[in-house]
C-alpha cells in the first residue's frame, strides 16, 4: 500500500506564498484548524493536525500553536512551535467566556508579539457562527489589523497551482480511480443475466451496493479513502447530477450506470476524480444518443483546453455543442434542472473542489496556467426521461502547453451481457 509522504515544510507554501502576500498588500497570514482536519492547514504546515493555529508573517516569519497532544507534528512543520500549554491557553479556555473569545485574545496577543499591524488572510475549516463569534472579538481587540475579503483568498490563490511534488500524489490518487473503474467495467462484464436481473459468478444478485463495494475495496488497496460517497446511480437518478444513487437497486439491462468517483488520499491529502457511464447490453436509442451527444462535448472541451486560455471559455466551448445539439444550458437557460445543468469544471487538490473553475461568471478571469488541476466534465441529464450520463477526466497543465490526462480509461459505453 502506499503511504505518500507529508508535504516538506519548504513546499508547502506552493506558489510563493510570501510574495503572494506582499503582492496583495497583506501583512500576514492567519490559518486555523479547529478541531478537525483542514485542508488549509494541511497545506499550509505540511502536516496533518487538527487542532492548531499558524500564523505566517509577509517576511516569512512563521509560528505554529498546537494542542500538546500534537506537539510531534508540529516539530516537523519547520518553523517556530509551541504548544496552548506553554502559553497557558488552556487555562485561559477554561475561564474564558467561550472558546472564540480565548481564541480571539490569543490571535491578538500572539500576533502582537510578532510585530504585525495592518491587513491580514484568516484560512481555515470551523463553523460559521464560531468563526464570526471570534473574528468579531479579534478586530474588536486589534484594532491595528483589518481583515482581507478578497476572493479567492491568497491561500486558496496559491493552492491551485501545483508542484510536482503535489502532482505526484494527484497521479497516485487517479491510478487508484482509473484501477477502480477498470474492475467496475470487467465486473460488469462478468455478469450473467438471469431474467430482468443479473448475476455475479457466485450467483449473487448485482446491485449498484455490489459496484460501490468493489470501488471501496480498490480505493483501500490503494491506500486511498473517500471524503464523500462516491456516485454510483442509475437510470432516472443517473439524471440528477449529485444523486448517490440506491444501493439497494438491482442491475438492470439498458439502464444509463453513472459512475462519479473522487478518492484521496486515506486520512486527509489530495484527491482525484473521474467518471464513466456504463449501460449493461446495447444502449437503447434515446441513451445512445444523450452519450454520443455528451461525447462530442468532451471531445470539444478536450481539444479546447490550452495553457493560457480564459478558463471560463471552456464552458462557453461545451454550452456551444449543447445548445446546437437542443439541449437546454445554464447560459440559455439560467436554473434549468434538465439538459447541461453544471459547469464545465474545477480545480482538485487537497479538495476535491477547489480553484480555478472552468465556469462563472464574467468576473472569472483566470487562465488556464501550468499546474492547474481540473476536471472536465461535461454531463446531460434528464431524469424525467428516466436518464443522465456524464464523462468526467481529470487533467494538468504544464508549462511547455502539454496537457497530461490523469485518468485514462476507456469512454465506451456498452457491456456486452453474457448469456
Amino acid at each position: 500500500m502506499w503511504t505518500g509522504s507529508a508535504i516538506a515544510p519548504e513546499d508547502a507554501l506552493r506558489s510563493d506564498l510570501d510574495a503572494l502576500m506582499r503582492d496583495r498588500g497583506l501583512a500576514a497570514l492567519v490559518v486555523i484548524a479547529y478541531d478537525r482536519y483542514d485542508p488549509a492547514f494541511h497545506y499550509a504546515t505540511g502536516q496533518k493536525i487538527h487542532h492548531g493555529v499558524y500564523l505566517r508573517a509577509s517576511d516569512g516569519r512563521a509560528r505554529v500553536l498546537v494542542d500538546p497532544m500534537e506537539r510531534d507534528q508540529a516539530a516537523l512543520v519547520g518553523c517556530e512551535a509551541r504548544t496552548y500549554a506553554e502559553l497557558g491557553f488552556l487555562q485561559k479556555l477554561k475561564h474564558a467566556d467561550s472558546a472564540a473569545a480565548a481564541y480571539a485574545e490569543l490571535l491578538a496577543s500572539q500576533l502582537r508579539e510578532m510585530g504585525v499591524t495592518g491587513r491580514i488572510a484568516v484560512a481555515g475549516d470551523a463553523s460559521i457562527g464560531w468563526g464570526h463569534a471570534m473574528l468579531s472579538q479579534f478586530t474588536a481587540l486589534a484594532p491595528d489589523i483589518t481583515l482581507d475579503a478578497t476572493q479567492p483568498g491568497v491561500l486558496a490563490h496559491a493552492r491551485a497551482t501545483k508542484t510536482e511534488d503535489e502532482l505526484e500524489r494527484i497521479r497516485h490518487c487517479s491510478r487508484g480511480a482509473v484501477a477502480a473503474m477498470a474492475r467496475v467495467r470487467e465486473y460488469l462484464g462478468s455478469l450473467r443475466r438471469d431474467g430482468e436481473r443479473f448475476v455475479d459468478q457466485d450467483e449473487r444478485i448485482a446491485t449498484l451496493g455490489s459496484l460501490r463495494t468493489l470501488l471501496q475495496r480498490t480505493f483501500a488497496e490503494h491506500g486511498l479513502g473517500e471524503d464523500g460517497e462516491s456516485i454510483v446511480a442509475m437510470g432516472r437518478d443517473a439524471g440528477v447530477p449529485h444523486n448517490r444513487g440506491d444501493d439497494a437497486s438491482e442491475l438492470r439491462a439498458g439502464q444509463p450506470i453513472l459512475i462519479d468517483i473522487f478518492p484521496g488520499e486515506a486520512g486527509g491529502g489530495y484527491h482525484t476524480d473521474m467518471t464513466r457511464t456504463f449501460c449493461l447490453g446495447p444502449a437503447p436509442e434515446p441513451l445512445a444518443t444523450l452519450y454520443a451527444q455528451c461525447r462530442e462535448a468532451f471531445d470539444a472541451a478536450m481539444e479546447w483546453i490550452a495553457v493560457g486560455k480564459p478558463c471560463r471559455e471552456g464552458q462557453e466551448t461545451v454550452c456551444d455543442v449543447f445548445e446546437r445539439l437542443g439541449h437546454g444550458t445554464p447560459r440559455s437557460q439560467p436554473g434549468l434542472t434538465e439538459g447541461y445543468v453544471h459547469g464545465l469544471g474545477h480545480g482538485v487538490g487537497l479538495a476535491v473542489h477547489e480553484g480555478p473553475s472552468l465556469a462563472g461568471p464574467p468576473s472569472n478571469t483566470t487562465r488556464l496556467a501550468p499546474g492547474h488541476v481540473v476536471s472536465v466534465e461535461p454531463g446531460l441529464y434528464y431524469p424525467s426521461r428516466g436518464m443522465g450520463v456524464r464523462i468526467e477526466d481529470l487533467v494538468v497543465a504544464h508549462a511547455d502547453g502539454r496537457i497530461e490526462n490523469l485518468t485514462p480509461a476507456p469512454y465506451d459505453l456498452e457491456i456486452a451481457i453474457r448469456s
